[in-house]
C-alpha cells in the first residue's frame, strides 16, 4: 500500500519513470549467476554515451487536470490513504469527486498516464571501469547513485555503497508493453526494500495502517538492467526513495541507455 501512495504521488508530480515488467520465475540457485552473466557480457569498460530518458512534456490542459488532483488529494489526504490501502497490486483508483476533478478529465489523467512512454530528453558521458572482476561507473557531469554502484561479478553481489541488493527476476517487456520508444527490452532487476517503525523492521508492508505512514522509515532502491532487442544498447534504471519520519531525504530516478563510443 505505502509503496502504491507514495508512486501514485510522484506520478501526480512528476510523471517519473516507473519498471513494470512481466517476470519470468526461474530457481533461485541458477538465476543470480544468470544475470550477472548477461551483465557481464553486456558492460565491457570503456567510454560510453549515455542518453538519459525522461517522460514527455505536459500540455495546459493535463497540467491543469495535476494541479486540481495534487490539490484536492492534500485536502483529502486521510480518504485518499485509506482508499489507496484498500486497493490490490496494478489496480488504478477508481473515480471519486474528493480527486478534486470530473469524471472525463480522470479518465483523461488515467489515459495519458498509463501511454506514457520514456524517450531522450539528454546526453552525458559515462565511463565505465573492470578491476578485479568488479563493473564500476564514473558518469561525468551527473551526480548520481550511478557512482555508487559497484557491480561484484566474482562474488554475484551487487551494492549500491555500502548497501547490498537483492536480486529480483528477471524482466521481458515486449513491444506491446515497453515504456520506452526506443523498443522492447530482456533484463534483470535487483532491489532493497526495507520499512521500519521506532526501529523495527515492518515485514508485511501492506498491513501498515495509512495514519502511520507520518512515523515510518522507508529505504526503497531499484536497480534494473537490460538490453534492447534491435539494439546494441544496454538499458539501466535506478530508482531511490529514502524516507524518515514522513521526511524525504533521497529521491532519484534515473534512466539511461548506454552505447559504447
Amino acid at each position: 500500500m505505502l509503496h502504491r501512495y507514495l508512486y501514485f504521488i510522484v506520478l501526480l508530480a512528476t510523471f517519473i519513470f516507473s519498471v513494470n515488467c512481466f517476470a519470468q520465475q526461474r530457481s533461485k540457485a541458477d538465476s543470480t549467476a544468470m544475470a550477472l552473466q548477461f551483465v557481464d557480457s553486456l558492460l565491457p569498460e570503456g567510454n560510453y554515451i549515455a542518453e538519459i530518458l525522461g517522460p514527455p512534456p505536459i500540455d495546459s490542459t493535463q497540467s491543469e487536470i495535476l494541479k486540481k488532483m495534487k490539490l484536492a488529494i492534500n485536502q483529502h489526504e486521510d480518504w485518499f490513504l485509506k482508499t489507496m490501502h484498500g486497493l490490490k497490486p496494478g489496480d488504478s483508483m477508481p473515480y471519486h469527486k474528493n480527486l478534486g476533478v470530473s469524471e472525463q478529465e480522470y479518465a483523461a489523467f488515467l489515459q495519458f498516464s498509463q501511454s506514457i512512454k520514456m524517450d531522450k530528453i539528454g546526453v552525458v558521458a559515462l565511463k565505465i571501469i573492470r578491476q578485479d572482476n568488479n563493473i564500476y561507473f564514473e558518469p561525468e557531469d551527473f551526480p548520481h547513485y550511478l557512482n555508487e554502484l559497484a557491480i561484484d561479478l566474482k562474488n554475484h553481489t551487487i551494492m549500491i555503497g555500502n548497501i547490498p541488493l537483492k536480486y529480483k527476476g528477471q524482466h521481458i517487456m515486449d513491444a506491446k508493453n515497453t515504456t520506452l520508444v526506443a523498443g522492447s527490452w530482456k533484463g534483470y532487476s535487483w532491489d532493497l526494500e526495507e520499512i521500519s517503525k521506532d526501529g523495527q523492521l515492518i515485514s508485511e508492508a501492506d498491513q501498515i495502517d495509512p495514519s502511520a505512514s507520518r512515523a515510518l522509515n522507508i529505504k526503497s532502491i531499484k536497480l534494473t538492467i537490460g538490453k534492447l532487442d534491435h539494439k546494441d544498447q544496454c538499458f539501466l534504471y535506478l530508482k531511490s526513495d529514502i524516507v524518515d519520519k514522513g521526511h524525504v531525504l533521497a529521491k532519484q530516478d534515473m534512466a539511461l541507455l548506454l552505447k559504447k563510443e
